[in-house]
C-alpha cells in the first residue's frame, strides 16, 4: 500500500508540473501573439505630422485625435503646437510637419510663390478688437482709430479683416494709425494691459478670456465681414501629389469629427480642453460663440474674397492666382466616400449641400 501511494503521489506531482508548464506556454504564446498584432497594426498606420494652434479653432483636429478617427482612417497623427500661423506655415515649408490649419497665412505664402495647396477648412470668424476701460469711450466707430496704436498678430484672420474694415471706413493704414505686429494674442493682451497700445486684435479663446483680465470688447471682425474664413488646411503641393490618399484620409477624419461635434457637445468640450488650457466655462463659451464657427469645407468663394481683400489693403502684392492653389477634390472625395458609407447621416448630407454653395 505504501509503495502504491508513493507512485500515486509521484504521478500527481508530474501532472501538476505538466499542467503549470502547459499553462505557462499557452499564456506566453497568447501574450506574444497579442504583442505582435498590436505592433503590426501600429506599423500599418501612416504617420502624419500635424500642426495646430492651441485654441478651439483646432477643435476638429482635437476631436479626430481623441475619438480615434485618425486611427480609423489608418493614420498615426503626431501633433505639434505653434504660437502663430506664420511659424506653423514655415514648419510645413521646411517639412517639419506635413499639414496644419494656420489661419490665412497660407494665402500670404502662396502669394509670394510658395507652392502650397489648400485642401480644406477648420473654422471661421472668431476674432475681436479690445481696449482698456479707460480708453473705451474714445472708440465710437472705426474712424476713432485715427491716431491710435493697435496691436495685432500678422497673418491672423482677425488682423486681415480688421485692416480691411479700417480701410473701408476711409482710414489710410500707413498714415492714420500705427499697427504693431506682435508674436501672439497673449502678447497683444499684455501690450493692452500695460498701456503700450490703445487697442488690440485677438482670436478665440482670448476673445472670451480678455474680459476676465479687465479688457473691454469693441467689435467682432465678423460684424464687418460676416462668415469670413480663418484657418485653412494647407499642404505642400508636391506632398499632395505624392500622398494624396493620405490627405483624403485626413479630411475624412476631420469630417467625422465635425459630425461628432454636432451631437456631442460635452464630449467635444472634454476633447478640446485637453489641448486648450483655459477654464471649462470660458472654453465652452468660445466653442458656442455666435461669432465663431467650425467647418471642414474649403470654402473657395470666401478664400477668393479674402485674397482680393488682402490685395486691396496692400497686405500682398502678387500676380499669383489663388485658385491655382486650391484643390477641393480632396475634401469632396472624402465627403463622398463617407456619405456613401453612411447614407442616413444628416450632417454629411448638409455638408454636401454646403459644398455646392461654398465652392461651385
Amino acid at each position: 500500500m505504501k509503495r502504491n501511494s508513493t507512485y500515486i503521489l509521484f504521478a500527481l506531482a508530474l501532472f501538476v508540473i505538466a499542467a503549470v508548464v502547459f499553462a505557462g506556454c499557452v499564456s506566453s504564446d497568447n501574450t506574444k501573439t497579442t504583442t505582435t498584432v498590436t505592433t503590426t497594426t501600429q506599423q500599418q498606420l501612416k504617420t502624419l505630422n500635424v500642426g495646430y494652434l492651441p485654441n478651439n479653432g483646432a477643435t476638429l483636429i482635437f476631436v479626430a485625435k481623441e475619438q480615434g478617427y485618425f486611427t480609423d482612417q489608418g493614420l498615426n497623427v503626431v501633433l505639434s503646437s505653434f504660437t502663430n500661423s506664420a511659424d506653423g506655415t514655415n514648419a510645413i515649408i521646411a517639412k517639419k510637419i506635413d499639414v496644419g490649419g494656420f489661419g490665412l497665412a497660407p494665402l500670404v505664402f502662396i502669394s509670394k510663390g510658395v507652392n502650397e495647396t489648400i485642401i480644406g477648412g477648420q473654422m471661421g470668424e472668431g476674432a475681436a478688437v479690445f481696449t482698456t476701460p479707460e480708453k473705451a469711450s474714445q472708440f465710437k466707430d472705426l474712424n476713432s482709430f485715427k491716431g491710435k496704436t493697435v496691436a495685432t498678430v500678422r497673418a491672423a484672420s482677425g488682423d486681415i479683416h480688421f485692416r480691411g474694415a479700417l480701410q473701408n471706413a476711409g482710414l489710410d493704414l500707413q498714415k492714420d494709425l500705427t499697427i504693431q505686429e506682435l508674436a501672439s494674442p497673449a502678447a497683444v493682451i499684455e501690450a493692452l494691459k500695460s498701456g503700450k497700445v490703445d487697442a488690440g486684435v485677438v482670436w478665440t479663446p482670448f476673445t472670451e478670456t480678455a474680459p476676465n483680465q479687465g479688457l473691454v470688447l469693441l467689435w467682432y471682425t465678423d460684424q464687418y465681414y460676416p462668415k469670413h474664413p480663418c484657418c485653412r488646411i494647407a499642404v505642400l503641393t508636391d506632398e499632395l501629389k505624392t500622398n494624396r490618399d493620405t490627405f483624403v484620409s485626413y479630411e475624412k477624419a476631420l469630417i467625422q469629427a465635425y459630425s461628432y461635434t454636432k451631437s456631442n457637445p460635452d464630449g467635444t468640450l472634454n476633447d478640446v480642453i485637453k489641448y486648450v488650457q483655459i477654464n471649462r466655462t470660458d472654453l465652452q463659451n468660445a466653442i458656442n460663440s455666435p461669432h465663431f464657427y467650425i467647418s471642414p469645407d474649403p470654402n473657395t468663394k470666401a478664400i477668393d474674397k479674402t485674397y482680393d481683400l488682402m490685395k486691396s489693403i496692400g497686405y500682398i502684392n502678387t500676380t499669383v492666382n489663388i485658385n491655382d492653389h486650391i484643390d477641393t477634390s480632396v475634401y469632396k472625395q472624402a465627403l463622398d466616400e463617407l456619405s456613401k458609407a453612411n447614407p442616413n447621416n444628416t450632417v454629411y448630407q448638409q455638408l454636401e449641400a454646403d459644398y455646392q454653395t461654398l465652392n461651385v
